[in-house]
């Protein structure tokens, strides 16, 4: 799978023009703060609907413009077809999505073009708060099964009617309907959850011992929730426990205003030395790991589709050392699509062949050689 063409309009500093990528290494080059992070970030967000840069999207528009648009041509196994969406900030925000000009829900969009991105912020998969690892976790089982997604609405949606009938005070048989539905949902989250974290942990173990090329701590990796929700017990099993923890809890629950159990406050536990990872790496190390993290759902979802998808490195200078950056490069072989940015052309030349080099100026897009003063 690869991205053919690029194009964006009103989007950060870059010029309403088409970008043309290549098979093989593409290198994103130019001086700080000309464009080339927005415009991976560009590519990223048509592939992901999200920036890694930012929640925020009023921040990716064009200075006094409400709209951007991107618009992006991909080839797959299956032939070619046309990406596009259109964002609209607000408010009220809205998005438009279209797969050959046909519109989509976000399912079937995301299926689409999924890729890998390794950024320097990538580090917070380790050291920051479980939500970030449990977004992580939940767009892997996404991409694994597509059912994961409505699972995970259901699930928020129960948890919000919950959460606002205990604040509103209603009567436990009231409550009870919530119950059912929050322990229902939740049970099918957990699973798949479960599901995406052993195949995480066998991909991760190789994935991770080529970067570090065994100079690391090991790391464990484990789902954590409440200790019955375990990969051995069935889905009936797990609801039958959270409607009894649900009902238990209630009394406290009302207390809270919130309730205190459940797949919402779960973690992906990642453990160095049998400590957490964070309080035992070094910050190099967090970024080995980070990027072990990214490659391994990029392996298991390689096996699942029977393709290779795309690779994009944000600022290799600051994603990952040099020698993780040619273990890495090592590790994708050639035989895939890569896009990787940098202010210095030479830190990348020597370690991919006949790369397809952008240039980027001031938001201005050149391809070629010698293109670097458009």
């Amino acid at each position: 799978m690869e991205l053919l063409s690029l194009s964006t309009s009103s989007f950060r500093n870059l010029s309403s023009s088409v970008v043309r990528w290549m098979n093989g290494a593409n290198l994103v080059l130019g001086g700080n703060g000309q464009g080339k992070t927005n415009l991976l970030e560009a590519v990223v967000l048509l592939a992901t609907l999200r920036s890694f840069r930012t929640a925020n999207l009023r921040r990716v528009v064009r200075h006094q413009e409400s709209c951007f648009r991107l618009e992006g041509e991909v080839r797959s196994g299956s032939g070619s077809q046309t990406l596009s969406q259109v964002v609209e900030v607000g408010p009220p925000a809205r998005r438009e999505l279209a797969i050959n000009g046909a519109r989509v829900e976000v399912g079937p969009y995301l299926s689409a073009f999924p890729i890998c991105t390794i950024t320097p912020g990538d580090a917070e998969l380790v050291t920051g708060v479980p939500e970030q690892r449990r977004s992580f976790l939940d767009r892997f089982s996404f991409l694994l099964d597509e059912s994961h997604l409505q699972a995970l609405r259901r699930f928020r949606r129960a948890l919000r009617q919950r959460n606002s009938a205990l604040r509103a005070g209603w009567s436990d048989c009231d409550l009870a309907v919530w119950d059912e539905e929050l322990a229902r949902s939740a049970a099918v989250v957990v699973a798949r959850r479960l599901q995406a974290t052993a195949r995480l942990q066998l991909s991760f173990r190789d994935v991770y011992a080529t970067l570090s090329c065994g100079r690391f701590p090991e790391i464990e990796i484990a789902y954590r929730g409440e200790g019955w929700a375990v990969a051995e017990r069935s889905t009936d099993e797990m609801r039958e426990s959270y409607l009894e923890r649900l009902l238990a809890g209630r009394s406290r629950d009302r207390d809270s205003g919130y309730t205190v159990e459940g797949p919402h406050r779960h973690d992906l536990a990642l453990k160095a030395e049998g400590r957490l990872a964070r309080d035992v790496l070094s910050s190099g190390q967090v970024k080995v790991v980070s990027a072990a993290l990214r490659l391994s759902t990029l392996a298991e979802l390689e096996q699942v589709r029977g393709e290779t998808l795309p690779v994009v490195v944000d600022d290799v200078d600051s994603a990952l050392d040099h020698a993780t950056l040619r273990s890495l490069l090592g590790y994708l072989g050639g035989d895939r699509q890569l896009l990787l940015s940098s202010s210095r052309r030479e830190v990348l030349v020597d370690l991919v062949d006949a790369p397809t080099e952008v240039w980027v100026s001031h938001g201005v897009c050149r391809q070629g050689p010698g293109s670097e003063h458009p």
